[in-house]
């Protein structure tokens, strides 16, 4: 039987950078700075305002939140196409269960837009993985360690 980790990628591609492996780390810190201006500028803009953005603000965290834990994930194991959407859809799932598990935690809210966020972001990273994916279809290393 093969090792868990197996699933997301291999001793070769966690050895590899590729070109592939850096655009992963760019959508990342890209991903984790919106997210934080989101949190910081735009949510306290929409409160303040009162403004109906059909909960976009109150799910930016998750939203944003789960397309960094997804490239991040990617940066750490560089899966290739098929091993990448289980990793996302592992992702997905396990921040889904922890926010139904909020109710149970010390301190935790349920919330449906929450769940919403993390699907929809969720979906945002797999097309941006996808399109990485087919745009570096050569993927040129880079060096291996």
């Amino acid at each position: 039987m093969k090792p868990l980790y197996e699933q997301f990628t291999s001793k070769e591609q966690w050895r590899t950078v590729d070109v592939r492996r850096v655009s992963y780390v760019v959508i990342m810190i890209l991903s984790f700075i919106v997210t934080e201006i989101g949190r910081h500028s735009y949510r306290p803009i929409i409160y303040r305002n009162e403004i109906n953005d059909f909960g976009l603000a109150d799910s930016i965290g998750n939203m944003g939140g789960i397309v960094v834990q997804v490239f991040f994930a990617l940066v750490l194991f560089n899966s290739h196409l098929k091993q990448g959407f289980k990793l996302i859809v592992f992702l997905v799932v396990g921040y889904i269960f922890y926010e139904i598990l909020q109710p149970v935690l010390p301190k935790g809210t349920f919330d449906w837009k929450d769940v919403y966020g993390t699907i929809l972001g969720g979906a945002f990273a797999a097309i941006l993985f996808f399109v990485i994916q087919k745009y570096f279809r050569r993927n040129r290393v880079l060096f291996k360690l």
